[in-house]
């Protein structure tokens, strides 16, 4: 028995694979796109290899950048959509199992594609893996992502295997489920949970964190369904998916009000200050809460309810807004320098630190997309991702 006739006892994989694909106006232009954003990361790759993090505009007071941004969002991306997948085997939700495969597997993806950029970031990878394993500190938010994110690989992996084979692997869906979740509220802990930033400090980021990556997932759905799903009971899923999306984005609007209204009827310094800076921000404003949330609401609420055309335009701009919601809590943490003990002998008055990406940064976090749908290009070429009784 061959390599490839084991692999195929596990994972389900075409019986003729070709990466041929027809050759209209919407394939070559999503071809030539994809292509263009391949170079771009490549570029930025180049220019990190030659000069290191001084090709970042990071600095002591800002040493957070684009690259966290871009990675947080990837991660948001993978755990929503995963969520959801092992959701609908647990809860045996019906009209959203013929997405569960193409979800699993893309959830996966989405994570590769983040650590294709969290890999510059962090400079030294295998170093970071073994003083995880070595000294990591149970107190440490960074040292339970480096626990979860490896089981919740793990049980996506079994649970798409098991699934492919016409299982219900309702078990495996729970873990999967459980390690998602933790996944994404540790990710949103590291912000959450910084206790000297009143404006970051508190719970909001950790649900908002869950709710962001759910919606996420679900506009990528309503995205791959009407570009390259015919089949309607998958549409029937992301009719579903549409109204849940209501809900989740009426959540996150009311977060958000209460949020900034809070901080600044508090006026609080070193809250205050971020919470102005942010709403006068058009990128907030028109992005993130404009486009990225309002406009797929009212395209939920008032478009037709068994169709997903227009909501599928309004998952693009949802996409935008929720990578521009990560730049923001990214920025938010950092805008504001943190405060020696001893004020007057070593440190100025806190103000206001400015920071925007170099070409490099924004080269690898926005190529990185071009990874993630070539990812999902060979994905689809190689693997059955439906299933027969579908």
């Amino acid at each position: 028995m061959n390599l490839i006739s084991k692999i195929k006892e596990y994972l389900p994989i075409k019986e003729e694979i070709s990466f041929k694909f027809e050759k209209n106006g919407a394939n070559m232009l999503l071809a030539g796109a994809t292509a263009l954003l391949l170079l771009l990361y490549l570029y930025g790759v180049f220019g990190f290899l030659q000069h290191g993090h001084h090709a970042f505009n990071t600095s002591r007071e800002h040493p957070w950048g684009f690259l966290v941004s871009a990675y947080e969002f990837f991660v948001a991306l993978s755990m929503g959509t995963i969520a959801l997948a092992s959701s609908a085997i647990f809860f045996q939700i019906e009209a959203v199992k013929p997405l569960v495969k193409r979800m699993l597997m893309f959830g996966l993806l989405a994570l590769i594609a983040g650590f294709s950029v969290f890999l510059f970031e962090i400079g030294h990878p295998i170093t970071m893996i073994i003083y995880t394993a070595l000294s990591g500190h149970p107190t440490s938010a960074l040292f339970w992502l480096g626990v979860f994110y490896p089981l919740t690989m793990l049980f996506v992996f079994l649970t798409f295997v098991s699934f492919a084979k016409g299982n219900e692997p309702k078990l495996l869906a729970m873990f999967t489920l459980i390690f998602a979740n933790s996944s994404i509220l540790t990710a949103g802990s590291i912000f959450g949970l910084l206790n000297n930033n009143p404006f970051s400090s508190g719970i909001f980021y950790q649900i908002e964190f869950i709710a962001s990556g759910l919606l996420g997932g679900i506009f990528l759905f309503s995205i791959i369904a009407k570009f390259f799903i015919k089949t309607e009971k998958f549409k029937d899923g992301v009719v579903l998916l549409k109204k849940t999306s209501i809900a989740l984005i009426s959540l996150l609007l009311i977060m958000y009000f209460v949020k900034y209204i809070t901080a600044v009827y508090g006026n609080v310094p070193g809250k205050i200050e971020i919470a102005e800076h942010i709403m006068e921000s058009p990128s907030f404003i028109i992005f993130e809460v404009g486009l990225g949330l309002l406009f797929p609401l009212l395209v939920a609420i008032f478009g037709d309810q068994e169709k997903i055309g227009r909501f599928c335009l309004a998952s693009i701009f949802g996409l935008i807004g929720l990578m521009v919601a990560r730049v923001n809590v990214v920025e938010a943490v950092q805008l504001v320098p943190k405060q020696l003990l001893k004020i007057k002998e070593y440190q100025l008055p806190p103000s206001i630190v400015e920071y925007s990406p170099s070409a490099v940064e924004l080269s690898i976090g926005i190529g990185a997309l071009g990874v993630f749908v070539l990812l999902i290009y060979i994905a689809e070429r190689v693997l059955v991702l439906d299933r027969a009784k579908d």
